[in-house]
């Protein structure tokens, strides 16, 4: 055998193993160390591997850092079907409500605006609209609203989406109507203080127009 086959031969067997050797190392890293892996692929703007990595590091340690991080990166990244999967986690979690605290009292002290337990429930049911769940993003707005008609709630923050998009929104628009209806009929809209009422009766006074 020539010198020069013999040199390309044992050059080519070494570089097999040093890229064997590479894709191991890589796999011990991602499977050991799910959070720094997180944090890697999301400085080189791999959004999407991000996501399963912020996902893999919640399950695995439960820190709801972790599934915020997931949360706000597949919102930026329009990444629908992660960020419902991380957003149900987040709002579910019993740091979340800490958590939007600690952000909130962060963002005052800068002077910034607050409200993230509000914005994060906004966002969940903006992405179940988005994935064409509209029923359920209206009846999970419901829910959240927990009793009270707030400025910014959930509900009107899906109707508003709807109203957007057009003739395509008034199925999601009639649904609201009905769902708002449902609050006063079973005595929902009774426990609002006067304020909440008033906005209660802009939207649906709004509503009642837009599907008339």
């Amino acid at each position: 055998m020539r010198l020069d086959k013999i040199i390309l031969k044992a050059f080519l067997q070494t570089f097999a193993a040093a890229l064997l050797l590479m894709g191991i190392s890589l796999g011990v890293v991602c499977l050991a160390f799910p959070q720094t892996m997180m944090d890697v692929t999301y400085s080189m703007g791999m959004d999407k591997a991000s996501v399963d990595f912020a996902l893999t590091s919640y399950e695995r340690f439960g820190t709801v850092e972790y599934i915020k991080h997931g949360a706000d990166t597949a919102l930026a990244a329009k990444l629908y079907d992660e960020a419902e999967e991380c957003l149900e986690k987040l709002i579910a979690d019993d740091g979340f409500e800490a958590a939007c605290a600690e952000l909130d009292a962060a963002n005052e002290a800068a002077g910034k605006p607050t409200g993230y337990r509000a914005y994060y429930y906004r966002q969940i049911c903006l992405v179940k609209y988005e994935l064409g769940k509209t029923t359920e993003a209206i009846d999970c707005a419901v829910r959240l609203m927990d009793g009270k008609f707030e400025e910014g709630n959930p509900l009107v923050a899906v109707v508003a989406a709807a109203r957007l998009d057009g003739q395509a929104g008034q199925t999601t628009l009639s649904y609201a109507l009905q769902q708002m209806n449902k609050l006063q009929s079973d005595g929902v809209f009774d426990g609002y203080d006067a304020e909440q009422r008033a906005y209660f009766g802009q939207v649906l006074q709004t509503l009642q127009k837009w599907t008339a």
